[in-house]
């Protein structure tokens, strides 16, 4: 439709706005992800998109209640976020990009729709200014907010006899449990994960960095269900960024070994209760495609994971869990014993 009059295109593209808009009234969600979808490919005409936008804000009667909260909650967060990625993507000073992407990275990082948005933006700003926004992330990985966020949520111990890290004091204002910087490090590990995302042909001479930055938080953060899912999210964009590499099957990566360390650690982690969780599959999926990169792993580390893997799965009861169900038997066998072969 490029090659016809201007309003020709016009007319083209409010109308295909228009039936975007009579969809919406039955499936908003998926034709705002679509929106979101095309925008970043750049493909899809950008006036057509703020058209829709536009019509969906300014027509209460399209949407019931809830669908519009949604809806706005969306146009304030992701579409913001996106746009402001596309805009530092955009721009031809390093500088500024790299003030921008600072000033945003020292916002608050308290809630998921901040950390997820922020990661966005980077990756977005990442796309073109990857040098930049590595040396950026970098930088703030070092700042005091952030090493005190890191020992003081980190429920790691020192090693015996090792002497405790001497800090800075912190920031004025901030105290030791500020909520705003809780959640920093799986912001930065999400950023790590669209980095790699957007990276394309360039991921492979970058991944070793990348992948030695997530273990380095997932490891010295503290454990909850943020950063697991932050660290997983983060792997599985970097591993399906590796499989789109044409070179990878002949590329040494060095982190591997160190990787599945972390994901054992993570299964480990999991609830023996429950055999079939999210997180277990996604740290199973990433395993997998580990286990066709060179090098191959040597026999001991295969079969120290294969254990792993196996006994996240198929654990048995704990002892006293057996202990208290066997006075359900006439005659209770003794658990601690092997039972003799007939």
């Amino acid at each position: 439709h490029h090659t016809l009059p201007q309003e020709l295109e016009d007319t083209y593209q409010d109308a295909a706005s228009n039936v975007l808009v009579a969809l919406c009234r039955y499936s908003w969600r998926e034709v705002a992800q679509y929106l979101e979808t095309e925008l970043l490919t750049g493909v899809f005409p950008h006036r057509s998109l703020l058209y829709v936008m536009g019509i969906l804000y300014s027509q209460e009667e399209l949407l019931n209640k809830e669908d519009r909260r949604s809806w706005n909650n969306l146009l304030t967060q992701a579409f913001l976020f996106t746009y402001y990625g596309l805009i530092l993507q955009a721009e031809d000073n390093s500088a500024n990009v790299r003030t921008h992407v600072r000033a945003l990275l020292d916002t608050s990082h308290q809630w998921p729709k901040q950390r997820e948005g922020i990661a966005l933006t980077v990756g977005l700003a990442a796309t073109r200014h990857l040098d930049d926004v590595w040396a950026v992330l970098d930088q703030f990985g070092r700042s005091t907010p952030i090493k005190w966020s890191l020992k003081s949520f980190s429920i790691k111990v020192p090693a015996r006899g090792s002497a405790r890290p001497t800090l800075p004091p912190p920031p004025h204002g901030q105290g030791f449990e500020d909520l705003r910087w809780k959640w920093a490090s799986s912001t930065i590990l999400l950023c790590y994960g669209q980095m790699a995302a957007r990276a394309k042909t360039r991921i492979l001479p970058w991944v070793d960095n990348i992948l030695s930055r997530m273990i380095f938080y997932f490891r010295d953060s503290s454990w909850d269900e943020t950063l697991k899912q932050s660290f997983l999210t983060a792997i599985l964009m970097l591993v399906a960024a590796i499989s789109r590499s044409e070179g990878a099957h002949s590329y040494e990566f060095s982190q591997t070994c160190e990787l599945m360390q972390c994901l054992m650690v993570l299964m480990e982690k999991e609830q023996q209760d429950s055999l079939c969780t999210a997180s277990r599959q996604q740290a199973m999926q990433v395993i997998s495609s580990l286990c066709a990169l060179r090098p191959p792993m040597d026999t001991d580390r295969k079969s120290r994971l294969l254990s792993t893997c196996l006994h996240s799965v198929l654990a048995l009861p704990l002892m006293d869990t057996l202990e208290k169900h066997t006075c359900l038997f006439l005659e209770p066998p003794n658990i601690q014993v092997w039972p003799a072969l007939g």
